[in-house]
Order: C-alpha cells, then sequence, then structure tokens
C-alpha cells in the first residue's frame, strides 16, 4: 500500500516543472506604479485578467511617493507605502476567488483580476 503512494507522490514531484537550478518555477507578474497609471502584467507583458491557482513572484515598481500598489483578495492585503519610490519582490499564494489593486491615494488607479482554476499538479 504505501509502494503505490511513494511512487505517485515521487511522480507528482517529477512533473513540476524545474529551472536551471533544479528547483520548481515560479511565474513572475510585475506590477508598476506612476503618478499616473496602475498595471500587473504577465512574462508577456500583457495586463493580468486571470490566473491559475499557484504562487507566484510579483515585482512591485513604485515609481512615486505620490502613490502606492495595494493588492487585496482572498487572504491577500500587501502594499507599499506612498512615502517613498521602491521595488519590492513579493512571493505570493494566490487562492481561488477575486483580486483587486489599486493605490490608496487615487481612487481611479486600480485593476482586478480572477484567479480560477486548479493549482498545478
Amino acid at each position: 500500500m504505501l509502494r503505490p503512494l511513494l511512487a505517485a507522490a515521487l511522480l507528482a514531484v517529477l512533473a513540476l516543472p524545474v529551472g536551471a537550478s533544479g528547483s520548481p518555477i515560479v511565474p513572475q507578474l510585475t506590477a508598476t506604479v506612476t503618478a499616473k497609471s496602475i498595471t500587473l502584467v504577465g512574462a508577456d507583458g500583457k495586463r493580468v485578467r486571470v490566473l491559475q491557482p499557484n504562487t507566484y513572484k510579483i515585482v512591485v515598481r513604485d515609481r512615486t511617493k505620490a502613490q502606492n500598489f495595494h493588492l487585496v483578495g482572498p487572504r491577500v492585503n500587501r502594499k507599499t507605502t506612498t512615502a517613498a519610490k521602491t521595488t519590492k519582490v513579493w512571493s505570493i499564494y494566490l487562492q481561488p476567488g477575486s483580486y483587486g489593486y489599486r493605490s490608496d491615494r487615487n481612487t481611479r488607479l486600480s485593476g482586478a483580476f480572477i484567479v480560477a482554476g486548479s493549482p498545478p499538479a
């Protein structure tokens, strides 16, 4: 009984995408905030609309002291400060649900996406 379970677990680990270092590949998203815009794009450079549940590396490039980047969703509430220009790297598990991002100082600077589907095997 134990052998089939161990074999299945080993196959699941071997099926994970890995990079040259041998560690699993973590998808990257890039958030950019300027005085007049806020965006969240994938590796292809396109605005994020729908994602799969997964752990994501989010690079936040806050280019202005006037605004900030604030990501809110299921079990997520992360933000940069408005007092400094900064680049932050977050590692966040995004589970199914609706997410929004915005500047806390300018409500017109906002966007949203959904996470749907099953986590990668």
